[in-house]
C-alpha cells in the first residue's frame, strides 16, 4: 500500500510570513463567495498569488493618483508620522490618536471578534486591536512597512470587494481610508456583508465641505444616510473636521 500524501496546509505562503491558522476558515473568492483553496478559487477558476509576502486577493478599482502615491515607498514610510499628529490637527484638538485608539477598543472589543481592519495602512488599528485582527489595504508599499513595525496578519485587498465570506466578523474598522473609496457604497454594503448579526462598524474620515482634492468627503448627513442605505443603524460625531462612525448591524 501506498503512503497518502500528506495534505498541505492552508495559504501557508512564504516561511514564516504565513496566514494563521484562524484566517483561512474566513476567506472566500473576491469575485464569486466562492470558497479558496491553496490553489485559488475552485468555483471561478482564479487563481490568488502571493506577492512581496503577502497572499493578492486584490479585486476592484483604485483611484488612479491615489494608487499611484500609496505605492510608492517614501509615503508608506513617513505615514506613521503624520498618523500620530494627523487626529489631533484634523479634530481641532477635541480628540488625538489615543483617544482614537480607546474608542475603536471600546467600541469593536465587547463583540469578541475576530476583527477586519479596512485599509490597514501601516497597521494601526490592526495592532490596537490584536491578534484575531487581520489587516486589508491594496498598497504592497504599505503592507511592507506595517508587517516590519507591526506583526501580525495582512492580505492584499480592496475595500469594496473584500475577501471574506458572509458574517465572518464581529467588528469592522476603517479609518482614514473611507476618504479614498472607489466606491465608498460598496465599501460600507461590503463591511455590512462580513459582519455577523450584532457586529459592529468604527470608522473615521475627513468630512466636508472643503476641497475634496478628488477624495470622498461627505456631510456628516449624508454620509450617515449612506451608512443607513447599506444596513447600518448609526451615529456620526462631528469633532472638528473628522468624523466619527459608530454603527452596528441590527
Amino acid at each position: 500500500m501506498g503512503t497518502a500524501e500528506a495534505p498541505k496546509p492552508p495559504f501557508p505562503g512564504p516561511p514564516g510570513e504565513g496566514v494563521p491558522p484562524w484566517l483561512p476558515p474566513l476567506l472566500a473568492c473576491p469575485f464569486c463567495r466562492g470558497p479558496l483553496l491553496e490553489e485559488g478559487c475552485p468555483g471561478c477558476g482564479r487563481a490568488f498569488p502571493w506577492k512581496g509576502g503577502f497572499l493578492d486577493l486584490r479585486a476592484f478599482r483604485e483611484r488612479p493618483l491615489l494608487a499611484l502615491v500609496n505605492r510608492f515607498p517614501p509615503v508608506a514610510l513617513g505615514y506613521d508620522l503624520w498618523r500620530t499628529r494627523s487626529t489631533g490637527l484634523l479634530s481641532g484638538g477635541r480628540l488625538d490618536l489615543a483617544g482614537e485608539l480607546a474608542l475603536l477598543r471600546e467600541w469593536l472589543l465587547p463583540t469578541g471578534g475576530p476583527f477586519l481592519d479596512v485599509g490597514t495602512g501601516t497597521g494601526v488599528y490592526r495592532e490596537a486591536l490584536g491578534e484575531g485582527m487581520v489587516g486589508v489595504d491594496p498598497s504592497p508599499a504599505f503592507l511592507r512597512v506595517a508587517r516590519k513595525r507591526r506583526p501580525g496578519a495582512y492580505l492584499l485587498a480592496h475595500g469594496e470587494r473584500l475577501p471574506f465570506r458572509e458574517g465572518a466578523f464581529g467588528g469592522v474598522a476603517i479609518g482614514p481610508t473611507w476618504n479614498e473609496f472607489f466606491d465608498p457604497m460598496a465599501a460600507a454594503r461590503e463591511a455590512r456583508r462580513v459582519l455577523r448579526p450584532g457586529g459592529r462598524l468604527f470608522g473615521l474620515l475627513l468630512l466636508g465641505p472643503g476641497a475634496s482634492l478628488g477624495l470622498f468627503r461627505p456631510s456628516p448627513e449624508a454620509l450617515l444616510r449612506l451608512l443607513e442605505g447599506a444596513g447600518f443603524q448609526a451615529e456620526v460625531r462631528r469633532l472638528g473636521l473628522i468624523g466619527l462612525v459608530l454603527a452596528e448591524v441590527g
